[in-house]
């Protein structure tokens, strides 16, 4: 069996010293890009959590906070504050919103559902001094990029945007 030489550093060795240098190259690349994805994750940017993840639209004295990255077939929630005013409040939500969007549950429950010319209209019941606090349960159907229009109380419709995630 033959013997690899001595090294200068008195070593007996052999060893690839160019492809393991670059073996080196490449697992500090796959480092950066690890940390660079948990950056994101934290952040928010891939969905559920952190800084990023929501967006909230104003509208008068009330706000609608949307998940502005979600994630494919996975639970999320759009919750909204509705101003005080009339015993009744109408929440309205865009028809491309459920072309991707499922809603699972609404809390609390409308009294009543219409489809009108800029969407789904929600009907609901509260105390007129106080906001009602609205929250929706959905799921989306499909990754990609969704834009859809939200509105309160009859107030001019708004734009907002998720990304969904595969």
């Amino acid at each position: 069996m033959e013997q690899p030489p001595v090294r200068r550093d008195g070593l007996q060795l052999e060893e690839h010293r160019p492809f393991q240098q670059k073996f080196w190259k490449a697992e500090r690349i796959a480092w950066a890009g690890f940390g660079l994805l948990l950056l994101l994750a934290l952040l928010g940017i891939m969905g559920s959590g952190g800084v990023f993840s929501r967006m909230t639209i104003d509208f008068g004295d009330g706000y609608v906070d949307v998940p502005r990255f979600s994630r494919w077939q996975a639970s999320d929630s759009l919750t909204a504050s509705l101003p005080p005013g009339a015993s009744e409040r109408r929440f309205t939500v865009g028809p491309a919103f459920f072309r991707t969007f499922q809603i699972e549950d609404i809390v609390p429950p409308p009294f009543a559902t219409e489809n009108g010319s800029d969407g789904t209209i929600y009907h609901f019941r509260s105390d007129p001094e106080a906001p009602l606090a609205l929250t929706m349960h959905l799921r989306a159907q499909g990754p990609g990029v969704v834009r859809y229009r939200v509105g309160v109380n009859g107030e001019a419709m708004k734009d907002a945007r998720t990304i969904v995630w595969p």
